[in-house]
């Protein structure tokens, strides 16, 4: 079931390769899974200082993180790493001086610079931002240009971009390129002025990329009633996948263990948007309070990755010392029509990576995990149930519910149960240290144990 001539990927303004899906153990009690989208949560920061609201952009083989102004970075930082979901630093080497904006224009209030969202278009990198204007008090959105990734972004602006003055201002820009290569900006209206519900807006941008080009459309509402966790909705982010657009977005009160990552299933760029589940789908976990603010990008190869920000657990404000640390980590989206379910999953040895697996032996592959083959041809006596891979991360076994195991890549043919009366189903499959043998879990708890285990 390995996927092949699926539409392009497109992703924060960047139309990339096709992305790799290939097809696994159940998945981890930190997997977090809605219907259509998975995110494990990274286990560490990829940037251990405070980098609120980040997007990633890659340019070359050069990965750029722009974030909320920081002590590093002033009203917009902006750091750089080699790898996608780790290595981020500053792109001066120091504690300082990594800001990614010039000099302000006259019409914004200093250091209330916040929320970048930044995409390459004509021939230059084109960064949007929100800052509250000094004749209103509110927060407005802006755009300014550089010939660099890492800047200067020079804005030029007499006045905002986009303000919502009803509507208690404009934040959280994100362009957004679609299949057809049209530009479009997502944003949120309301930056706390207002008692008013969030709305999350979009509008098609100009030849430009930096001008709008259609009148706002209201794309999703904050909804309490349906959605209890979305005290706020904000952060939009746009992907694009195997025929399908995908809002994140996220929701609740940023300095609070509750704010968290959700997504909605759109039917176009311009919406109407749907939210396919009451809940979020990334919540806080071990040592990240409020993993949030996100935005999805893909790697070099068109592999999916979520970006967001997180407090270390017991402190959530900056009141308290906290820090909002940069995370990056394997997002997955999954085809819209599966000829079968899945029912399992395996991480590769460096965790920046993971394979899927359904009940008909097709292989899914994400991150830096590779496609060994799969039984996605094969008539199976009874349906594959867990998956597991080899220490090295270079091959797999399959297991059906009657017993019996598919080999893949380096893993070695050890034994099967396929010839023996199970009194319960096959459920699960646990390597030995080595790789060098496994052991086979059924429903009751019975284990049956081949090679080295």
């Amino acid at each position: 079931m390995r996927i092949l001539g699926v539409p392009a990927l497109a992703v924060a303004g960047v139309t990339a390769a096709v992305a790799t899906f290939g097809v696994v153990d159940t998945a981890p009690a930190t997997a977090a899974t809605l219907a259509g989208a998975m995110v494990v949560p990274a286990g560490g920061p990829a940037f251990a200082a405070d980098a609120p609201d980040p997007d990633i952009l890659r340019a070359g083989r050069t990965y750029y993180a722009y974030t909320t102004g920081t002590t590093w970075g002033n009203h917009i930082g902006v750091l750089e790493s080699s790898q996608p979901s780790s290595g981020f630093h500053t792109v001066t080497g120091a504690s300082w001086g990594s800001t990614a904006l010039g000099p302000l224009p006259a019409w914004q209030r200093v250091d209330t610079q916040t929320s970048p969202g930044v995409f390459y278009w004509a021939g230059h990198y084109v960064m949007f931002y929100d800052a509250i204007a000094t004749s209103s008090g509110l927060y407005c959105i802006s755009v300014a240009t550089s010939a660099q990734p890492q800047g200067p972004f020079v804005d030029r602006s007499s006045g905002p971009l986009i303000c919502q003055w009803l509507l208690g201002g404009s934040v959280d820009p994100a362009p957004f390129v679609d299949p057809s290569g049209r530009p479009w900006l997502y944003w949120k209206s309301n930056g706390g002025a207002s008692n008013q519900p969030a709305h999350l807006w979009v509008a098609a941008l100009g030849g430009d990329g930096t001008t709008l080009a259609s009148p706002a459309t209201d794309v999703l509402d904050q909804n309490t009633v349906a959605h209890p966790w979305q005290t706020t909705i904000e952060n939009p982010s746009m992907v694009y996948t195997l025929g399908g657009y995908y809002l994140f977005f996220a929701g609740g009160g940023w300095q609070t263990p509750g704010y968290a990552e959700g997504y909605a299933v759109c039917a176009g760029p311009a919406g109407p948007c749907t939210q396919t589940s009451a809940g979020p789908l990334l919540t806080s976990y071990a040592s990240a309070a409020g993993p949030a603010a996100g935005n999805a990008f893909p790697d070099a190869a068109g592999n999916l990755w979520l970006s967001y920000a997180a407090w270390t657990a017991g402190c959530t404000s900056y009141a308290c010392g906290g820090q909002r640390r940069l995370y990056v980590a394997p997002l997955t989206l999954l085809p819209r029509s599966l000829n079968a379910p899945i029912v399992g999953r395996a991480d590769t040895p460096d965790h920046s990576g993971y394979w899927l697996v359904a009940s008909d032996g097709g292989v899914f592959t994400f991150g830096d995990a590779g496609f060994y083959g799969s039984a996605g041809a094969i008539r199976l006596a009874r349906p594959i149930t867990a998956m597991a891979s080899t220490p090295d991360g270079r091959g797999y076994w399959l297991v059906a519910s009657d017993g019996g195991v598919f080999t893949y890549g380096d893993a070695g043919f050890y034994g099967s149960t396929g010839g023996i009366r199970l009194p319960e189903p096959i459920v699960g499959v646990q390597p030995s240290i080595d790789g060098h043998g496994y052991r086979l879990l059924t429903a009751d708890g019975s284990a049956y144990k081949f090679g080295d285990a």
